[in-house]
């Protein structure tokens, strides 16, 4: 599996500076958590209700 160890390997390389960045500031991170999921479950929410004619 020598692909799979690559793609780790970048995405070690991406992720690693913005991990420092989120050790300095872990309330901006919880922030960032709570909006990512915020919209998510807009788009799950939407997708569920939308899909529907409730008459």
């Amino acid at each position: 599996m020598p692909g799979t160890a690559c793609g780790l390997v970048v995405i070690d390389l991406i992720v690693r500076p913005f991990a420092k960045i989120v050790e300095k500031m872990p309330l901006l991170m919880l922030l960032v958590l709570i909006i990512l999921y915020a919209i998510i479950a807009y788009f799950v929410l939407r997708s569920a209700y939308a899909s529907g004619d409730y008459r």
